[in-house]
């Protein structure tokens, strides 16, 4: 770490939660949005969204195939940039071509800046605060985006539909800060940026490790990342809404109630989890989570069969107990991560990381909804609990070979000074 910055670190979360909460202003209406655009129609949303998951996922991607390290300032600069382009152009959608384009605009966006937060927070903060910093950002990204959320539905509920494109350009405003404190270092960065030094005859300089490497040493961290967004996330966000709605017939009110409670709990006992977990490593704090994901979808399965009051109860349950998983999630993954890197690859890691998250909330949904088409409430719950609780044993077995949960093993990369 080249030194810490708290003071930064704080304002790049906040200027992060502004755009959090611009993000909660579109969050619930993009695809209402999109379908009701003359012109366009409902296939616009499942073009956007399949267009903006296929760009994010090709950026990870790409960064992590790169022969060089990126720089992370401007990559995460970049990235918000395009995100600013990319939202006042869908509130300017007049056709597939511009959905399309705003979609890859955006997808591109956010893959640039989920590849560089993490190593942008992790050079600002001493080590023994890591997991400090990342759960706070965590929770105010979260209770940022349900805000927005609220703050849009109860806007549309006054005035209408007409101000959904104003909704957009919102968000593209809302990201204006965070452009321009990332840009800010970019370019006092590099003007701080000391000289190479010199290269000894016969020396080369440090490589970068090669993806097979990376893959070595940071597979586990991806593979979890996998079966977190695939079997917990997406389940969360796209399935439990689906069977509360269609299989319970609950009606929307309770699939609010459900987002509500879940950010709440990790508002109220974030702090709590992070104190509590600190005492044990990084990877137990990850068994942590996905024990209480675990679960809620057994007490959500336990409930389905009964009366109607002991169904809200228990979707209330599956809700606090997914956000208290959340809160250990967020202050274990990216540490343990860090911890897993190899020493100037953390961007690269990151990016890997995050397409395993985007192949995950792009099949976890598809998945879902075939368990929902069964038509049975407790055989879904049961199901994604089977799924996580083979996560957890996989990650628990490789916890105890020698490349799990522990930092790397520098080796020599073949013709260079780096790590393989």
């Amino acid at each position: 770490m080249a030194g810490s910055d708290v003071r930064l670190a704080y304002r790049i979360i906040a200027f992060h939660t502004l755009a959090s909460f611009g993000w909660g202003l579109v969050f619930p209406f993009t695809a209402i949005y999109l379908a009701s655009r003359h012109g366009i129609g409902t296939g616009a949303a499942a073009l956007y969204y399949a267009g903006a998951g296929t760009a994010n996922l090709a950026v990870a991607i790409l960064l992590s195939l790169a022969s060089r390290r990126p720089s992370d300032y401007p990559l995460a600069a970049l990235g918000t940039s395009l995100s600013v382009v990319g939202y006042l152009v869908l509130s300017l959608a007049r056709n597939d071509g511009t959905v399309l384009l705003a979609a890859l605009t955006n997808g591109t966006g956010q893959g640039c800046l989920l590849a560089a937060i993490v190593p942008i927070m992790n050079s600002l903060v001493p080590e023994e605060r890591r997991r400090e910093i990342f759960a706070r950002r965590y929770q105010a990204l979260n209770v940022a985006l349900a805000l927005g959320a609220v703050t849009a539905g109860a806007t549309a509920s006054v005035v209408g539909r007409r101000m959904l494109p104003l909704l957009f350009v919102g968000q593209a405003v809302a990201y204006l800060p965070l452009v321009l404190v990332l840009l800010a270092r970019a370019v006092t960065g590099r003007r701080a940026r000391p000289p190479a030094p010199p290269v000894a005859a016969g020396q080369r300089r440090a490589g970068v490790v090669p993806l097979r490497g990376l893959i070595g040493m940071v597979g586990a961290a991806a593979l979890f990342q996998l079966g977190a967004y695939l079997f917990g996330y997406s389940q969360f966000e796209a399935t439990a809404p689906l069977v509360a709605d269609r299989l319970l017939s609950t009606g929307l009110f309770v699939v609010s109630l459900m987002l509500a409670v879940n950010v709440a709990v990790i508002f109220a006992v974030q702090g709590r989890i992070t104190r509590w977990l600190s005492r044990w490593d990084e990877a137990h704090g990850l068994r942590i989570a996905l024990a209480f994901w675990i679960a809620g979808f057994a007490v959500a399965a336990a409930t389905a069969p009964a009366p109607r009051a002991v169904q809200l109860a228990g979707l209330i349950g599956y809700a606090v107990l997914f956000g208290v998983g959340e809160c250990a999630y967020s202050c274990s993954f990216h540490p343990w991560l860090i911890t897993l890197s190899p020493e100037g690859e953390l961007t690269r890691a990151s990016a890997l990381v995050n397409s395993m998250m985007g192949i995950g909330m792009f099949v976890g949904p598809s998945f879902g909804v075939g368990l929902v088409s069964l038509g049975h409430a407790p055989l879904v719950w049961l199901a994604l609990a089977g799924c996580l609780g083979l996560v957890l044993l996989t990650v628990s077995g490789r916890e105890r070979l020698r490349w799990l949960g522990r930092r790397p093993v520098p080796v020599t990369v073949a013709g260079a000074d780096g790590r393989s």
